[in-house]
């Protein structure tokens, strides 16, 4: 079972905002040798256990109508937790990308009357008449399909099915919205966050209108998940998740200047100043230099990097580097207490001047990075 939450909270439990809010299931076959190896088994296996759950939902109702005579149903968690999904009080997030496992994730859905949503949906536009019919939502994966060889002559030639699919991928959004298919945007298996915002601007070059495309990653991905009452659009009484961007949001030269998660307002900060030129004897400083693992300590989501410190007396360089890209150090700066230094981080398509501040004890490293988000955490160990 998944769980909706804002980015943001004082606490945990103050983030959640609807749990539970989905079940989930992935049709990846198990590769051991062990039941099931196929496609077509895993949905015979998928079909049993809602069959199996249905009779335990009708012995459980029979029993406690009357007990008399009765053997007392066993306790399954794992069947229990289909009865919501049977009852419909819970939507069931199917993964299917290929047309093959999208069909057949409909015919499930369709056989025991299931809430289903698809995620992914690759290869939804070849079926987006069924998934209107079924009145199926879509969460579109914006992880498209990259060029996996070097573009040199010299590499291997992709294969027809690779080449048609790059093509195809981009145009997914607009055959959906012309069919009539709701649909909402997700990052997926997205290796790199900052490609969100250029395919989604890529749906839109090939066909997506633009009001689309922003309601796909605002008011329907709320709507897909009941919470539209609270989510997704710009109301009165709704919970105030908002960014205000100067510019086109779809663009490259945009500049996100506050966010506000649940009404609490993140500022862009002020970069830190350049110190003058020391003209006197300089202060003792601490010594930082080398390179450190990190754990930068966001919420539900560790973020592993690596930070080269690179000092200089009281003058500091490097570079940070996480799964966002590498990042230089600018302004940096060593006195007697740590660190500190600015530097710029690319995310969704948007650049973000991030202050970090920190202290080195023997090999421990320590310190805060600070975002328009708020500041958060993070700690290390110098590497050999």
């Amino acid at each position: 079972q998944s769980v909706l939450i804002n980015l943001a909270g004082d606490s945990v439990s103050a983030m959640i905002i609807k749990s539970p809010v989905a079940e989930h299931i992935t049709f990846t076959t198990i590769r051991t040798g062990a039941y099931p190896t196929s496609l077509l088994g895993t949905f015979s296996a998928l079909r049993q256990m809602f069959l199996d759950a249905q009779r335990l939902r009708e012995l459980k109702k029979m029993y406690d109508k009357n007990p008399s005579g009765m053997k007392r149903p066993a306790d399954d968690k794992s069947l229990e937790a289909l009865i919501p999904i049977l009852m419909r009080e819970m939507p069931i997030v199917m993964n299917a990308n290929s047309e093959r496992e999208i069909i057949r994730a409909l015919d499930l859905a369709r056989e025991f009357n299931l809430k289903a949503i698809i995620a992914g949906g690759q290869e939804a536009w070849k079926v987006a008449n069924r998934l209107k019919a079924q009145d199926v939502p879509v969460l579109l994966s914006l992880d498209f399909p990259k060029r996996t060889t070097a573009a040199s002559a010299e590499a291997a030639p992709e294969s027809l099915e690779l080449l048609r699919l790059r093509a195809e991928t981009p145009k997914n959004a607009a055959r959906l919205a012309q069919a009539g298919v709701k649909f909402a945007f997700q990052s997926g298996t997205m290796k790199s966050i900052n490609d969100f915002l250029v395919n989604a601007n890529e749906s839109v070059k090939n066909g997506l209108d633009k009001n689309a495309a922003i309601r796909a990653m605002t008011l329907s991905s709320a709507e897909i998940f009941g919470v539209e009452n609270r989510l997704g659009s710009v109301e009165k009484g709704k919970i105030a998740n908002l960014l205000v961007v100067r510019g086109d949001v779809l663009a490259k030269d945009k500049t996100l200047t506050h966010v506000f998660v649940d009404g609490k307002l993140f500022e862009q900060k002020e970069k830190p100043k350049t110190p003058p030129t020391a003209t006197t004897q300089p202060a003792a400083v601490a010594t930082v230099g080398g390179n450190y693992t990190i754990t930068i300590e966001i919420p539900g989501q560790p973020l592993s990097g690596t930070l080269s410190l690179i000092q200089e007396g009281a003058i500091l360089n490097g570079t940070l580097q996480t799964q966002l890209g590498t990042s230089p150090i600018k302004d940096g700066k060593v006195t007697a207490e740590g660190f500190d230094f600015a530097s710029t981080v690319e995310f969704g398509g948007t650049t973000f001047d991030i202050l970090v501040k920190g202290a080195v004890v023997g090999n421990q490293i320590s310190g805060t990075i600070t975002s328009p988000q708020g500041a958060i955490p993070f700690s290390g160990t110098k590497t050999p």
